[in-house]
């Protein structure tokens, strides 16, 4: 603060002004917290991010199961046809692996590792955010199939192969129409996330430790 002779005048020193929040991020409001969770690459809240959508699936995965449980409750059950009974098992299979259980993995990993090692973030926090991005879009792709797949081809919608993948199951002899592709894309774009995470932890771990 600078303060004029003679003057009761107060002055602010240039550059000490507080610049007015751009729109939408307003502190309080909910799209700032919105957009604070969309562009984030801070890895406690991409931690809470991973934990979140690995919940969001297992409820996903639960339904799926409870189908499973109601069809093989009693002998002759007609909760679902054949087909859809694939489809669910196939579902539930892939979705409580890959899309609970490992972002479940990643988001304790994310959350603690930094902290145990005296790190201030992951080795790359960009990566760290795309990551999770790839993971989430490539569990969101794979249901999509419940959606996108009959009105594509009129086929199948589910994917039905099992959760392995097992061939001949996924020949079009097997399985037609374009419910593998999306088994496929769904688990490779996944996958991507996965790669880059599990290489952002190893680095993380091996370069950015606090010494002793």
């Amino acid at each position: 603060m600078i303060r004029m002779a003679n003057s009761t005048e107060t002055i602010k020193e240039i550059g000490t002004e507080l610049a007015p929040a751009p729109p939408g991020h307003e502190h309080g409001t909910f799209t700032a917290w919105i957009q604070d969770l969309i562009f984030t690459v801070d890895h406690k809240k991409l931690g809470f991010l991973y934990l979140g959508m690995g919940w969001l699936f297992f409820i996903a995965g639960g339904i799926l199961a409870s189908l499973i449980r109601l069809q093989l409750a009693v002998p002759n059950n007609h909760v679902m046809d054949p087909e859809s009974f694939n489809g669910a098992f196939t579902m539930h299979g892939t979705t409580m692996i890959f899309f609970f259980a490992m972002p479940m993995v990643f988001g304790l990993a994310n959350y603690i590792v930094p902290l145990q090692i005296g790190a201030r973030d992951m080795a790359f926090p960009r990566l760290n955010a795309f990551s999770f991005w790839a993971t989430f879009f490539g569990g969101c792709f794979l249901f999509l199939s419940y959606v996108a797949g009959p009105g594509l081809y009129g086929t199948g919608a589910a994917p039905d192969a099992s959760w392995f993948a097992i061939a001949p199951l996924t020949s079009r002899a097997f399985s037609p129409g374009n419910n593998i592709d999306y088994w496929s894309l769904g688990i490779l774009i996944s996958g991507v996330g996965s790669i880059t995470g599990g290489v952002n932890v190893m680095v993380t771990i091996f370069c950015y430790r606090c010494k002793g």
